[in-house]
Formats: C-alpha cells, structure tokens, sequence
C-alpha cells in the first residue's frame, strides 16, 4: 500500500468513528433542542463525505476536507469556551465523547495536510 492509501484508509475510519459519536449527541439532543439535533446531524453527514474523500482520494477536495475539520476543531472549542464562562473551568476533562472528538479532530488535521503534502509529490 501507498502512504496515500493508507492515510486515506486511516482518514475515512477516524471520520466514521466522529460521525458516530455524534450521531449519540444529535439522538441525545433532539429531545431538548431540535434545531441543534439538526445542525449536529449534517455535520454527521459531512463528515461521513469527509470519509469519502479520505478514502477515494478525491484531490479537488482537499482544502475543503481540511477547512472541514477546522471547523469542527473551532466550534468543539468554542463549545468550551461557554461552559468555562459559566463557571464550569473542569469543562474539558468531564466529557469522555469531548475529549475524544478533540483527538480525532486534532489527528484529522494532521491527515489531511499529510494527504495534501504526500499527493502533491
């Protein structure tokens, strides 16, 4: 196997196992708030296309797969910047599926910049 397949192989499971995480929170949200069920379910889908794109190697899609998780990274930190302003300061090392998400993430970046680099040689 190529590095690029097996960067893309290690992308598209990475991305499976965030969308499934997310698709608890979007079940376990839908009850409370709707519209935010909603929101979480098309970041499910997008990252499954995320996967896609890891896998099938799909060039034109870099940039956006990257922007993509950038993203996410940015909005999982902003969901902590609430919970510190209401008081809670432990907000980050309470919530297994958070921290979880965060090192996904994290590892998603640095593939699909690896993707990038390695694809463009």
């Amino acid at each position: 196997m190529e590095t690029k397949e097996v960067i893309g192989w290690v992308g598209m499971l990475l991305a499976t196992f965030w969308a499934g995480i997310h698709m608890l929170v979007a079940g376990a949200v839908v009850n409370v708030y709707i519209l935010f069920g909603a929101f979480v379910g098309m970041f499910v889908a997008l990252a499954i296309i995320s996967g896609l794109i890891f896998l099938l190697n799909w060039k034109k899609y870099y940039l956006p797969n990257l922007v993509f998780w950038l993203i996410m990274l940015l909005t999982l930190f902003v969901g902590y910047v609430q919970y510190i302003r209401k008081g809670n300061i432990n907000a980050l090392f309470t919530n297994i599926l958070a921290e979880i998400t965060l090192v996904i993430d994290i590892i998603q970046i640095l593939l699909a910049l690896a993707i990038w680099k390695v694809d463009k040689e």
